[in-house]
């Protein structure tokens, strides 16, 4: 515990104002419309979709301005495939997943999904979740506005593009299902607040605060 105590005092305002800004912002947004399990589960589930995908295409679109000359063909024809196969491999993960949650916590109705493609689903599920959450969409943009900052060399760069998206997930999925628990256990209306802290809570800045406090711990001599 005071090792947590530290860190959080090593946070400075620039650390955590946009997360802060998302944070009551979206609070805000859920007491006004009267969130239920539904609202913030969905809610997940398009911030996850269209953070995720706009990391990876901005990641594209930027190698191809930050590159000289005739190289901009170059990386415009070699980040095609990665764009692709993140595409096929991100959305169908989030297709699969909507629609399970869909049996569970309806956004569209079972007559509306049937003789439809994969494909044709998850544009239909996109859009409906889109148009009814992007509030949420927005807040979750300016809570991580700071991971379209690219640093390090082009290959880092690459893992981090294609790593950020995936962590954004797995923070999505175990969200979902403790949420889902607690709507089993009828307790949801009090978790939408520790879930939404918990969501737009800096990780990656206390992380990084977290490592400068070990090693500093480690480097700092012994009192004799």
């Amino acid at each position: 515990m005071n090792r947590v105590i530290a860190i959080l005092r090593r946070l400075e305002p620039a650390d955590y104002v946009l997360d802060l800004l998302a944070f009551v912002g979206t609070v805000t947004w859920a007491l006004v419309f009267h969130w239920q399990a539904r609202d913030l589960i969905w809610s997940l589930w398009i911030s996850s979709l269209s953070f995720g995908y706009a990391l990876m295409f901005t990641f594209y679109i930027t190698g191809i301005v930050k590159a000289p000359g005739l190289w901009k063909i170059g990386a415009l024809l070699g980040g095609l495939f990665p764009l692709a196969f993140f595409t096929i491999h991100f959305g169908l993960f989030h297709l699969i997943h909507g629609m399970f949650l869909n049996n569970f916590f309806p956004l569209l109705s079972a007559p509306s999904l049937r003789h439809q493609s994969l494909l044709s689903i998850l544009f239909t599920f996109a859009p409906a979740a889109l148009a009814a959450y992007w509030p949420f969409v927005l807040m979750t943009f300016v809570s991580r506005a700071r991971d379209f900052r690219w640093e390090g060399d082009r290959k880092f760069q690459m893992q981090s593009a294609m790593s950020r998206p995936y962590i954004n997930v797995i923070r999505m999925h175990l969200l979902i299902f403790v949420f889902a628990g607690l709507q089993a256990a009828k307790l949801s209306q009090y978790a939408i607040l520790p879930v939404l802290l918990f969501y737009f809570f800096p990780w990656r800045v206390f992380n990084r605060h977290r490592q400068a406090l070990a090693t500093e711990t480690v480097c700092k001599p012994p009192i004799i």
